[in-house]
């Protein structure tokens, strides 16, 4: 029984690192409304609360994935996660681009308009995520791992080239054909 609790902890922990699109998506769906919450609550709107939960979750995915954070449990990385969140959204109301003024009538018609148009919004958001990790995922494994060196480590094309043994020029236009290819099997599942 241990055991297999144990199983169902990491469960999570394995999508994240083994980028499994279900697990995923499930975990994105269901943490995105606390974020969405504490931004609202505190001053924001429906699309900074999608730009930060975004934002954030691609920081914990990247942290997980390099080992810099080491979860043991589902919890962890829900608390990592939306931390991560509010950490963000701190950090851009106290930016200089966020200082005007609106007032209140503003700000309770702006609610209005979005929470009537969130749900078709979220949808989009939903399934464009789903279309970006099924064509991820429909990748060769050579233009996988490139795409997850340059945008996912941020690894320079001259350290990838290295990596694969062939020349910087080389491995730009690798990057270049997967983009393309990545591009092409997204516009197949629309």
């Amino acid at each position: 029984m241990n055991n297999t609790l144990n199983k169902e902890k990491f469960v999570l922990l394995d999508a994240f690192l083994t980028n499994k699109e279900m697990p995923m998506q499930k975990f994105y769906l269901a943490e995105y409304p606390k974020t969405k919450y504490y931004i609202l609550k505190n001053g924001g709107a429906v699309d900074n609360a999608k730009d930060i939960f975004q934002e954030a979750f691609l920081i914990c995915w990247k942290k997980i994935c390099s080992g810099d954070f080491k979860p043991i449990n589902e919890q962890q990385i829900e608390a990592y996660l939306f931390t991560i969140a509010k950490n963000k959204w701190i950090d851009y109301t106290r930016s200089a681009t966020k200082k005007k003024t609106t007032s209140i009538n503003d700000k309770l018609y702006q609610f209005s308009i979005e929470d009537n148009v969130q749900t078709n919004e979220m949808e989009k958001a939903e399934l464009q995520m789903s279309i970006t990790l099924n064509a991820f995922n429909n990748l060769g494994q050579s233009c996988k791992d490139i795409l997850t060196q340059f945008y996912f480590y941020k690894a320079p094309l001259r350290t990838i080239a290295e990596n694969l043994g062939i020349e910087e020029a080389s491995a730009k236009n690798k990057k270049y054909r997967c983009i393309q290819k990545l591009k092409e099997i997204a516009l197949n599942y629309k």
